[in-house]
This record gives C-alpha cells, sequence and structure tokens, in this order.
C-alpha cells in the first residue's frame, strides 16, 4: 500500500487537498491511504519513525510560520529514504522551478490554483494533474519491482533495469564497457567479469568479449558465426559459445 503524507501551513488548504487526495484514490480505487495531514513538517518526520511502506509526500514550498520549509522538509526525507517520492504544493510557478535549482529529485509540482478550492468536489485541472502524478508512482513502482544493476558511469552511478539491457561490449584497449540498450548507449568502468557476475542467468557470453540478454537473441547464423538481436543489433559468436547459443535457442523456440 501507498502511504500519503501531506504538509501544508494554511489549515484551510491542508484539509480541502486532503479531502482531494482522498476522494480521488477512492474513485480510481487505488492502494493508497492518507497517513498524515499536518501544518507542523516536525510532525511529518515524527510520523516517519517506523514507515516501511512506498511513500509520496505533497510538501507546501513555503511553509510559513515553521523553522524549515518545504525545500529543508524535501531535503531531510530524501536524507531519510532517497526512494520517497516528493511533490510539492505551491502557488507560484517561479516557486516550482527553484526545484531545478536546488537540484532536488522530485516527483512532480503542483501549482495550487485558486479556483482548484473554489468547488467541491476535484477540479478538472488538478484531477489531470493527479493522473499524471499517480502514473509517475506506478512506473516507480514497477521499476522497484524490477532487478537493477548500478554501473559506475563516469562520476556518478546509474541504475539500469536488467531486462532492458541488450548486450554489453567491452572497449577494446581501454578498462570500460558499453551497455547497449534499445535507446541508448551507457559507457561504464566495470571490468566484464564483474558484470557477468552481477547479471542473473538472463545473461550469457557470445565472445569473451561480449555478453548478450538471453530474451533479446533473435537469429543465429552458425555459417557466418553472428548472433542478431533485438532492436536491429548484431554481433559475433566465438566457437566456445556458437552450440550453447544454438541450443538455448531451439529448446526456446
Amino acid at each position: 500500500m501507498l502511504h500519503i503524507y501531506i504538509c501544508e501551513d494554511e489549515e484551510v488548504q491542508l484539509n480541502r487537498i486532503r479531502d482531494m487526495i482522498t476522494e480521488y484514490i477512492a474513485d480510481l480505487r487505488i492502494d493508497a491511504r492518507i497517513v498524515a495531514a499536518r501544518q507542523d513538517p516536525e510532525e511529518i518526520m515524527a510520523e516517519l519513525h517506523d514507515n516501511c511502506q512506498p511513500a509520496v509526500f505533497f510538501i507546501d514550498v513555503q511553509l510559513d510560520g515553521y523553522d524549515m520549509d518545504g525545500f529543508d522538509l524535501a531535503r531531510r526525507l530524501k536524507w531519510l529514504n532517497s526512494e520517497y517520492a516528493v511533490v510539492f504544493l505551491t502557488s507560484s510557478d517561479h516557486l516550482a522551478y527553484k526545484v531545478f535549482e536546488y537540484n532536488l529529485e522530485v516527483l512532480d509540482y503542483v501549482v495550487k490554483e485558486p479556483e482548484y478550492f473554489q468547488q467541491k468536489g476535484i477540479h478538472e485541472g488538478l484531477r489531470k494533474r493527479l493522473d499524471r502524478i499517480f502514473e509517475k508512482l506506478n512506473s516507480l513502482c514497477d521499476k522497484k519491482n524490477k532487478t537493477s544493476i548500478a554501473f559506475a558511469c563516469g562520476g556518478k552511478v546509474t541504475d539500469v533495469i536488467t531486462e532492458d539491457i541488450i548486450y554489453v561490449q567491452s572497449v577494446a584497449g581501454k578498462h570500460q564497457a558499453e551497455v547497449y540498450l534499445d535507446n541508448r548507449v551507457i559507457t561504464v568502468r566495470q571490468s566484464m567479469k564483474y558484470i557477468y557476475e552481477q547479471l542473473s542467468e538472463d545473461f550469457i557470453y557470445a565472445n569473451k568479449s561480449c555478453i548478450v540478454n538471453k530474451s533479446k537473441m533473435r537469429e543465429l547464423d552458425k555459417k557466418e558465426r553472428f548472433l542478431h538481436l533485438e532492436g536491429g543489433f548484431r554481433v559475433e559468436v566465438s566457437y566456445r559459445e556458437l552450440n550453447g547459443i544454438a541450443k538455448f535457442m531451439l529448446s526456446n523456440r
């Protein structure tokens, strides 16, 4: 179940936002519940002492009258658990863009338009925004349920869903490898041996410098020793690996 937390300094807006999100998750039968709706950010932090569920936080940017603003609260939450999802609530587009200036990894933001609070039920504009937010949350949950591998790319670490990898090829003369996905190539600094050990049994060597995803194999040319992969890729197969790949492909037809 997804846990929802709301932090908004204005009581009237807090209650309306809570009611609208409650109505939204009920209408769509989303497996979620509002755990806390508070004006004080410290009370939000206090609610998290034993939380181990996926969580999203709707946080007002300004939080007037408190020792921390929404940006400070978001930083503390991300430090506590980097997988927490944060949605900022703001009355100004200008404040929303500061999210990017502060390099905060947030899911989305909602500009609190006056008309959102002037009618019963959920305003259509807000409903569309919530559709977008919960669609992103679903994608995040799906991603967390899939196996991933962490690659060192330059000065940062990138997580890649294992099943999205088509093949991995070492770079000749360098302590690098290239990870081929359907829409990009990532250059990493791990050895082929290390990468192969991190991958599941769904991968196989095509040759000593190339590892392929078994599910991405499409056609094997045994005479020319070329393996055709999903996405139009083609890799050479060594004599040593040829029979093993052929046997696997025949058994999975």
